[in-house]
């Protein structure tokens, strides 16, 4: 029987990784609590970017401090892989980089509208990958095989 084994992941591979998935978890504080909600997400110019709605949670995040995680495992392989990204989430309103950045990429599974873009500053980024052996390759750790 194979014995599991845990490796870190480099900022680059954990920035490959993330850019691998179209869809994370943003996790940030409100009225005390921790709160997570589903988002969909892109990755460029060493930022995390996604879509929201007006008067919504990420109105309430503008210039908070978040924390951002993507992951892909395969069931039958027992094999995975997890991003955390920790920054400070910031609305942006410059219309050319909105413009950018709402390219084809970055689309909202949630119904629209979702005219805000949300940044999040990749201050920090730390992954793992779980593996049964030590060579596990590209498409093992993306799930996408």
């Amino acid at each position: 029987m194979s014995t599991s084994q845990i490796h870190a992941l480099s900022h680059d591979r954990c920035r490959a990784l993330l850019a691998s998935v179209p869809l994370g978890r943003v996790a940030f504080v409100r009225a005390g609590r921790p709160v997570i909600r589903p988002v969909n997400f892109t990755v460029a110019c060493d930022a995390v970017w996604l879509r929201a709605g007006r008067n919504a949670w990420a109105d309430r995040i503008d210039g908070e401090a978040v924390t951002f995680e993507a992951d892909a495992y395969d069931p039958g392989d027992h094999t995975g892989w997890s991003v955390i990204v920790t920054g400070v989430a910031g609305l942006v309103t410059d219309v050319a980089t909105v413009a950018a950045q709402f390219g084809p990429g970055l689309r909202s599974w949630a119904p629209p509208p979702r005219d805000r873009l949300l940044r999040i500053g990749l201050d920090r980024i730390d992954g793992r990958r779980i593996a049964l052996r030590p060579d596990a390759d590209d498409a093992t750790e993306s799930g996408l095989r």
